[in-house]
């Protein structure tokens, strides 16, 4: 039977900051399982804003969720699917 990754919460000060491109924050998260929820509440702008800059690698990566970061990396800010892309990125880690 597979184990469960074990959920890691950042240390204070460290959370993914998801913000508008005007720089807005509209969410944040400390772990994986709240980046994930994320995923599914952030107005898409944010996604495509993040995925662009590749924001989202370098946090996983702090994480030690390298391959789900490896997975967004290759994500393309232009899909049209961007939110179920990133989402299905990080079930993927289970």
């Amino acid at each position: 039977m597979p184990t469960k990754k074990k959920v890691v919460d950042c240390p204070p000060g460290t959370e993914f900051v998801f913000k508008l491109p005007n720089g807005t924050v509209v969410g944040q998260a400390k772990n994986i399982v709240e980046f994930e929820e994320m995923l599914w509440q952030v107005p898409l702008p944010s996604l495509v804003y993040h995925t662009e800059g590749k924001h989202f690698g370098g946090w996983l990566k702090f994480i030690g969720e390298d391959k789900v970061a490896e997975r967004i990396d290759q994500i393309s800010p232009d899909d049209i699917a961007i939110r179920m892309k990133l989402i299905d990125a990080v079930k993927k880690r289970k």
